[in-house]
């Protein structure tokens, strides 16, 4: 196993830290109490693109294959995370303020692509791929049917409920995920017999996911022990 060395380990507990400060500053900066600080909060932010700039260009030069880290997933969310600095000039506040969702979206991108427990859980998702993939399937052949079964059986008598096979499909979306918002719901005794049957069939689909998840944690677990 390859150990990082110390120069990238103090890069890695700084770019941590600043993510950890970035977050914060974009949750703070919400606060309607504080909106005499908007020009703090902008130029807090510019710095931490600067940041941002720094680190990627850093990684770039010691990167031993800079072509393999630039187009790694970590690679592109870095330079995602600089890009609105860059792609618009003048640091106009109404323009930067358009990038806070995405700005937001790439902060935890960068933290999640810096955490143990999110790179274990990503191994676990490739162990896991074939299964999940069967079990996606198994899941949208059942959501089909129950959606469309419930349009045939609920549209006629309120239609303004079930007026297309989208709303059948949204129904057996929301029960089968055991959400269960109550939107809309069968009033029929044949559309209640399916929505028992889609009720007990979403217990089992969720059931599998998290056996599935389980033991591809396990095997993650073991592979990263194994080196």
């Amino acid at each position: 196993m390859r150990h990082a060395s110390p120069f990238s380990e103090r890069i890695e507990r700084v770019v941590l830290a600043v993510i950890g400060i970035d977050l914060f500053l974009q949750t703070a900066e919400t606060q309607g109490a504080l909106a005499h600080l908007a020009t703090l909060f902008f130029w807090a932010g510019v710095g931490i693109w600067f940041v941002y700039t720094v680190e990627w260009c850093v990684r770039i030069r010691r990167a031993e294959d800079w072509r393999k880290y630039a187009f790694s997933f970590i690679g592109i969310v870095d330079f995602l995370a600089i890009l609105p600095l860059w792609a618009f000039t003048g640091f106009d506040l109404r323009v930067l303020r358009a990038f806070r969702l995405f700005r937001l979206f790439v902060t935890t991108a960068k933290l999640a692509t810096r955490t143990s427990a999110v790179a274990k859980l990503a191994r676990a998702f490739r162990f896991a791929m074939d299964e999940a993939g069967a079990l996606f399937v198994g899941t949208s052949i059942i959501v089909i049917t129950a959606g469309f079964g419930m349009y045939h059986l609920e549209n006629g008598v309120q239609p303004e409920v079930f007026s297309s096979v989208y709303d059948g499909l949204w129904w057996a979306v929301v029960t089968l995920t055991t959400v269960g918002y109550g939107d809309i719901q069968p009033v029929t005794a044949g559309g209640r017999i399916l929505a028992t049957v889609a009720m007990f069939a979403g217990i089992g689909v969720i059931g599998s996911a998290c056996g599935i998840m389980a033991d591809a944690l396990r095997e993650a677990a073991a592979a990263e022990k194994a080196g």
